[in-house]
């Protein structure tokens, strides 16, 4: 009987170490992984059948014995270290792949400047041919690829003349077709460098400016009635369609009230209000039921500013 207790008491002692064990493993994989809700759910089972309570209540509806307590404990445990390494696997694989991007990037940017540098020469008088040979957007492309990585004022001059005599070409190729917005820049550009086409230039730049702010404006009105349209859905009833606060308004107006009866409410949205149209019927001073209409101006918030 002694020797039954002992072992009893010695299979308490582990179950209670596993789950201070438990516990402080559970704990450290939320704070390292930032996962909280797996860790959370594999404590919560595992206390639920090792603490003696649960235990004993498991081991008289289900016949769980210590032993097998300890082993889904132990099953839990693997688990939980197993998803644990799992993901730092992962964290470290992602980190070494951003370090070799990283690393191939300095060496591209490294070995463009070693190319730059001990072709200066060759790399200028290619991109002179290209300017030469009315081939612009070639120069553009050259002089882009060692523009990132030098600053040298050569390389600098000859990307400005390749940007203007790109401009010439796309205006002589697609005027009409460009965009707006590139169409100005160009224009503002050759005011700049072409003194004798300023006149000329100075007129296609104001036709263009007024063009886009037309289209601000387009776009601005769009975004108000879009603001304002958000707004509707909870100034108007949806069981019958009522604007709330113009019915409010138009019932103070009213002899009776209470006979207040909706039938009709449309309404139209402005720039900056809404007109709504509301249909009623109400009782008058002779006590008759009479229709009538009122037309509101509504403010973006559902304030009537005006009822007629």
């Amino acid at each position: 009987m002694a020797a039954t207790k002992t072992t009893s008491d010695h299979t308490a002692l582990w179950l209670y170490a596993m789950c201070a064990g438990l516990s402080a493993y559970c704990y450290y994989a939320m704070t390292q992984t930032k996962v909280y809700v797996l860790p959370a759910i594999i404590l919560v089972a595992a206390l639920a059948v090792l603490l003696p309570p649960s235990r004993k209540r498991l081991k008289i509806r289900l016949g769980l014995k210590p032993s097998i307590a300890l082993a889904v404990a132990l099953f839990f445990g693997i688990a939980l270290s197993a998803g644990y390494q799992k993901a730092k696997r992962e964290e470290a694989a992602q980190l070494k792949l951003q370090q070799e991007s990283a690393a191939k990037r300095a060496k591209q940017k490294t070995d463009r400047e070693a190319e730059y540098a001990a072709n200066k020469t060759k790399i200028i008088a290619e991109v002179e041919q290209q300017l030469a040979s009315n081939q612009p957007r070639e120069a553009l492309a050259t002089i882009t690829r060692f523009m990132t990585v030098t600053k040298d004022p050569d390389l600098g001059r000859l990307q400005h003349r390749a940007s203007v005599q790109v401009m010439r070409l796309d205006l002589e190729q697609n005027e009409a077709g460009l965009p707006p917005e590139r169409l100005k820049a160009i224009y503002t550009t050759l005011i700049q460098e072409e003194p004798g086409g300023r006149d000329r230039y100075q007129a296609k730049l104001k036709a263009i400016e007024d063009k886009l702010e037309a289209q601000r404006k387009v776009q601005e009105a769009a975004a108000q009635r879009a603001a304002m349209d958000a707004k509707l859905k909870s100034q108007f009833s949806a069981w019958d369609g009522s604007h709330r606060n113009v019915e409010a308004a138009i019932k103070a107006r009213l002899k009776d009230p209470k006979s207040y009866e909706h039938v009709e409410t449309k309404y139209v949205v402005n720039t900056n209000s809404i007109t709504v149209f509301t249909t009623y019927r109400a009782r008058n001073s002779f006590n008759a039921l009479v229709p009538g209409t009122v037309t509101a101006t509504v403010d973006a918030d559902g304030n009537v500013l005006s009822l007629n």
